[in-house]
């Protein structure tokens, strides 16, 4: 058991996916050297760190509501004056330490820009001019600014990629996006709140970029030609009507469940002797042979990052800051996902054709005139027009 420790150490040090190789060598091993505690590399590391979001509930019983209000906005101004004094351009009162860089052009197969975080509202039907019916996911898009950019050479020194990821010790290989370092990372933060209910470590994330402290922090691979200064703001503009987009968000949890509902098991027979069988999954390994991993049996089912890849922008709402996304997108209702430019290859192609707005969408964007309240798609119906079949 000493000599396989200081073996797995050695390949750990010099490549962290090749351990999993020398595992399986333990069987040729004595049952009684076998029986033998193994002592893993990363069983002596810390655990990764986590910042606590959410400041400890306080009972403010002696206040008064004109207190209350009144340290409110005595809060908020602080968090003004400390907006306005961290950059030399306060007079334009703009968020950024650092002047604007020059805007880069869109270079077809490298340029990924960063995405957007939404709140889903829910499904709407909406019809195309033809009469033909089409579901559309409702999703907002909140205030929302940069936080910081992580560029490809600086992955390593990334505090929450330092530590050993479960991820890594279940597969053979790490993920591109670490290997290839191609992309950096954006962090994203929405929903601006009252510092009063955050802890002092999580306000002190959003203190170097100077912005208020926000609800939700995302982060997307983002290449180093369309990265983002602390502090800029992302829009509703960041994607046209038309745009092919992925979402991702967290599916609906439906907690532990068996296999019928699970993985659509049809059970055993209802009668004909059967009992307490009506809805198991049967035999699980034949012969007394092992159970492989992904074996379809009970469990947790949803709670799980999933994608929709490739869905159209149909409608944009400027009033209400609204996206119109064709067919579903995983999450319950007013559940928080990342919007994101499509990684599929025709999606690609037709951005090298139509290259979108880079590095995300500015004002001197804008149409003469500005945009309406609705953006609709050409081939989409507006609920303000009657539908004209053909004869």
């Amino acid at each position: 058991a000493p000599a396989l420790s200081s073996q797995l150490i050695v390949a750990m040090a010099t490549a962290p996916h090749t351990w999993l190789r020398l595992v399986p060598s333990c069987r040729s091993y004595s049952k009684a050297t076998r029986l033998h505690k193994i002592d893993y590399p990363w069983k002596d590391e810390p655990k990764p760190h986590w910042v606590r979001q959410f400041e400890a509930r306080r009972v403010d019983a002696d206040l008064t509501p004109e207190n209350r209000d009144w340290l409110r906005q005595w809060r908020l101004q602080r968090v003004r004056d400390a907006v306005a004094s961290s950059s030399e351009a306060a007079a334009a009162a703009s968020p950024l330490k650092e002047p604007p860089a020059a805007r880069p052009l869109w270079t077809p197969r490298v340029s990924q820009r960063c995405g957007l975080v939404g709140i889903k509202l829910g499904i709407l039907p909406m019809w195309y001019r033809n009469g033909q019916k089409v579901h559309t996911t409702v999703v907002q898009i909140p205030d929302q600014r940069v936080l910081r950019w992580v560029p490809p050479e600086d992955l390593g020194n990334y505090a929450s990629l330092r530590e050993m990821r479960p991820y890594r010790l279940n597969q053979s290989f790490l993920p591109r996006w670490l290997t290839q370092q191609r992309w950096g990372l954006q962090l994203v933060g929405a929903v601006p709140a009252d510092p009063a209910n955050f802890t002092a470590q999580w306000c002190g994330i959003f203190k170097a970029a100077g912005l208020p402290p926000m609800r939700k922090i995302s982060r997307f691979l983002v290449s180093p030609d369309a990265s983002l200064q602390p502090g800029a703001c992302l829009g509703l503009h960041h994607f046209r009507v038309g745009d092919c987009v992925d979402v991702v968000a967290r599916t609906v949890n439906r907690g532990f469940q068996g296999v019928m509902e699970r993985h659509l098991m049809e059970g055993g027979p209802a009668a004909h002797g059967s009992t307490k069988f009506h809805r198991k999954m049967g035999s699980a390994a034949g012969g007394g042979g092992p159970i492989y991993r992904g074996k379809r049996m009970p469990g947790v089912m949803g709670n799980r990052f999933r994608a929709a890849r490739s869905l159209p922008v149909l409608r944009v709402n400027t009033k209400h800051r609204l996206l119109f996304i064709k067919g579903f997108t995983p999450g319950p209702p007013h559940s928080y996902c990342q919007i994101m430019d499509s990684w599929m290859l025709d999606v690609r192609r037709s951005l090298d054709a139509n290259p979108p707005p880079m590095p995300t969408y500015f004002a001197e964007d804008a149409p003469e005139g500005g945009y309406p309240e609705d953006v609709y798609h050409p081939d989409l119906l507006p609920y303000d027009q009657p539908l004209e079949l053909p004869d």
